[in-house]
């Protein structure tokens, strides 16, 4: 049978993985972005977001099942790169015919990098986005696109201004400058200074002099290292540390880093780690002196019609164009390529990239991956893994088992997470978790993800009045009471009885499976039944409310329906034990599943942030489930699988709704239906219509539903939703 295999990408890592597996002879398909490697005589494809005739929609694994794949010990069933019964299906999509032809193959070479393709542009709430100003916004990606004149002509004369601090802003403000001058000067805002180096061969010289060259690699520890090697580096530790200093000095010295404010907070060496490092524009400060380039440093901003409002400035920043330089999305872009959300999660769940070798994923078969990783020497880097993987090919180097290749890849990845820097691995972003206590935005410092790794290792901090929040025990506790010694949060008994060791240990041990005998279908059909209604939710947020030991909480986040799965509960306990079960399926552990401790009258997160709620025979241990309701969830399901209801919100209300002690109101129209998902019941049911939309309960579900309501002192209020009808319970 003939081996072929495929190569996506025709940058630097895709010529060198050419160039070797030629070499071995092997039969390939060159999916490939110039049209002058025709002479390599292989089929002309490109890679994904090529703007030439040919691009590659997707690949598909196809000829072997998931549950196969999960069961093998070898990596692709074998540990060989072939031999396998799976192919990969590629789909080439012909833009000037717009027809799309497949390819197959036995092997695929990923080597489409990432710094291209999905721009990575920051996210704003309704009225403070791009939509609100009326000048345009564009990625530095794009702008590059730009031929010479097309450039000119769309910035000259305009007040331009660019976010970002890397090397992308700089080039794009210095051309900017260039164009206009002092007339229209660009200004460059940015978060984060970073170190520059000044254009020239010494400075050049003076990095590889110091730091790219075999006797600076006795200065950096490895995963692995033995005691001896692991000596000599702390005993040269003090040089590595003068080395720094010493290129932070000459930095000083050279440009007017200080005077600009473009001094980083940390060190040369940190940023070095983590390839930070870039060449400055020529003649950039000139343009800063001049006043051609402006720089502005601030940590938040936003959109108005004139322009932007910065933080910390009295006035908006009046602007014509607006042009994010704040990088790419790499994992989405990699991602993306596969048509199975198997493999997307598979990307998706950890960050850095857990490769072997830096080049196999354990879990995706016949596939490797060259040139994704940052590197200073991305020839040197690209052509060592080419010929690891020409090797592999070639049938010379046989494999661990996969459980073996992920412990080596984790170990690895803890490794360049400790070396990206404390700057990037403490990147601040937004996430959908908000202060318990005043429901602001938590602010968040730690390395990227959302996962059980990512999320324990970092801090949370509330935007308005500055509590602070971290993990404890892998869980990320966001009570009011957290980190608090002198006060307790005393909860009502049947709350308070699920917070015992005892209880928590033997929820998930035979406690949960004699609900059954209550007539629950058992958790596999309540699980189907849950994905059923929260179709409209895929690719959002879930949150499991009460979620136990996580017996749900593990299924929805294995499923790899949802971006992210939140298995929040009160229960310190109960959290542990969901943490000792997903510890034993790694499957989960690299998953988009966060532990949160919260309280439900009080959910931790931003107003619409949440698609989809669960609640599995819950509402009876809650102290108060109206203030549950209340506390904002927006956009989102609600299913109480004890009673049989499910919420389910119409519109995507992407905003804040006020609830008063009597009435639940909104600014924006809401549509509500409430349906029932039963079994037959022998009892007489009876119905009450609001806005048009039916409830079904019957006798039991009614006297539930009543004593909840009379327990929270709701019977006979009213529920308004700024439509013309009103509708009043019982």
């Amino acid at each position: 049978m003939e081996n072929r295999v495929a190569i996506i990408g025709a940058g630097v890592s895709g010529l060198l993985a050419c160039k070797c597996t030629l070499n071995k002879g092997l039969t390939q398909q060159f999916l490939k972005l110039k049209k002058e490697l025709e002479e390599f005589g292989h089929v002309l494809l490109t890679q994904p977001g090529s703007k030439t005739p040919n691009k590659v929609i997707s690949i598909d694994y196809v000829g072997e099942s998931f549950q196969e794949m999960e069961s093998w010990d070898l990596w692709g069933g074998t540990g060989k790169p072939f031999g396998s019964k799976g192919k990969w299906h590629i789909k080439v999509q012909h833009t000037k015919t717009c027809s799309i032809e497949e390819y197959h193959a036995e092997f695929v070479i990923l080597c489409i990098g990432q710094f291209s393709g999905v721009p990575n542009i920051p996210e704003f709430s309704p009225d403070e986005g791009p939509q609100v100003f009326k000048g345009k916004v564009m990625h530095s990606g794009d702008f590059s696109a730009l031929d010479n004149l097309g450039t000119e002509k769309f910035i000259q004369g305009k007040r331009v201004a660019v976010i970002g601090s890397h090397k992308s802003a700089a080039d794009t403000a210095t051309e900017c400058a260039n164009t206009n001058g002092v007339n229209f000067p660009c200004t460059m805002v940015q978060r984060n200074a970073q170190w520059f180096l000044p254009g020239g061969s010494f400075s050049v010289f003076l990095l590889g002099f110091l730091y790219l060259n075999r006797f600076s690699e006795l200065l950096v520890h490895k995963p692995g290292e033995t005691f001896l090697f692991s000596f000599l580096v702390t005993l040269l530790s003090p040089l590595r540390w003068g080395i720094s200093k010493f290129m932070e000095s000459y930095l000083k010295w050279t440009l007017p880093l200080k005077k600009y404010g473009m001094l980083p907070k940390f060190s040369f060496d940190e940023h070095m780690s983590s390839c930070q490092i870039a060449m400055l524009p020529e003649n950039f400060f000139d343009k800063v002196e001049e006043g051609s380039i402006i720089i502005k440093n601030s940590q938040s901003f936003r959109f108005c019609r004139e322009g932007l409002i910065i933080e910390g400035e009295a006035q908006p920043l009046e602007t014509d164009i607006v042009i994010f330089a704040t990088g790419f999305k790499g994992y989405e872009k990699l991602a993306n390529i596969f048509e199975s959300s198997v493999f997307q999660d598979c990307l998706k769940a950890t960050a850095p990239l857990l490769l072997y070798r830096q080049i196999l994923h354990p879990r995706i078969p016949q596939l490797a991956i060259i040139g994704y990783n940052e590197s200073f020497s991305t020839l040197g880097n690209s052509e060592l893994k080419s010929l690891w993987l020409a090797n592999f090919l070639d049938g010379n180097l046989e494999l661990p088992c996969v459980k073996s290749m992920e412990k080596e890849a984790k170990m690895w990845g803890d490794h360049i997470k400790q070396d990206l820097g404390t700057e990037k691995r403490q990147t601040l972003e937004d996430d959908p978790f908000a202060c318990p206590i005043c429901y602001e935005p938590l602010i968040r410092k730690g390395p990227p993800g959302f996962n059980l790794s990512a999320i324990y290792r970092s801090g949370f901090k509330c935007k308005k009045c500055n509590k602070t929040y971290s993990s404890k025990d892998n869980y990320l506790d966001l009570t009011i009471t957290a980190a608090m010694k002198e006060y307790n949060e005393v909860k009502p008994a049947r709350t308070e009885l699920f917070r015992s060791p005892l209880v928590s240990f033997l929820y998930e041990r035979g406690w949960r499976q004699n609900f059954n005998q209550s007539g629950f279908p058992g958790p596999d059909e309540e699980f189907k039944m849950a994905q059923e209604y929260f179709k409209p939710a895929e690719g959002g947020l879930l949150v499991d409310v009460s979620c136990g030991s996580g017996l749900f909480s593990r299924k929805f986040a294995k499923s790899g329906t949802y971006s992210k799965v939140v298995a929040l509960d009160f229960s310190e306990n109960m959290l542990r034990q969901c943490y000792d079960f997903i510890k034993q399926d790694i499957t989960i552990l690299n998953t988009n599943l966060a532990l949160v401790r919260a309280d439900v009258s009080r959910l931790p997160f931003s107003s619409g942030s949440v698609d989809a709620v669960h609640a599995g025979a819950a509402l009876h241990c809650w102290p108060s489930p109206s203030n549950a309701v209340k506390s904002g969830l927006l956009d989102q399901k609600m299913e109480d699988r004890q009673t049989g209801k499910m919420l389910q919100s119409i519109q995507a209300l992407k905003t804040s709704i006020h609830i008063s002690e009597d009435s639940w109101s909104s600014g924006n129209e809401l549509g509500l239906t409430i349906q029932e998902k039963t079994e037959d019941f022998d009892a007489k049911k009876e119905t009450i219509l609001l806005d048009d939309t039916t409830i079904l309960l019957d006798d039991g579900d009614k006297k539930l539903m009543d004593e909840k309501l009379k327990d929270e002192n709701l019977a006979g209020k009213t529920l308004k939703a700024d439509v013309e009808e009103e509708a009043t319970f019982y």
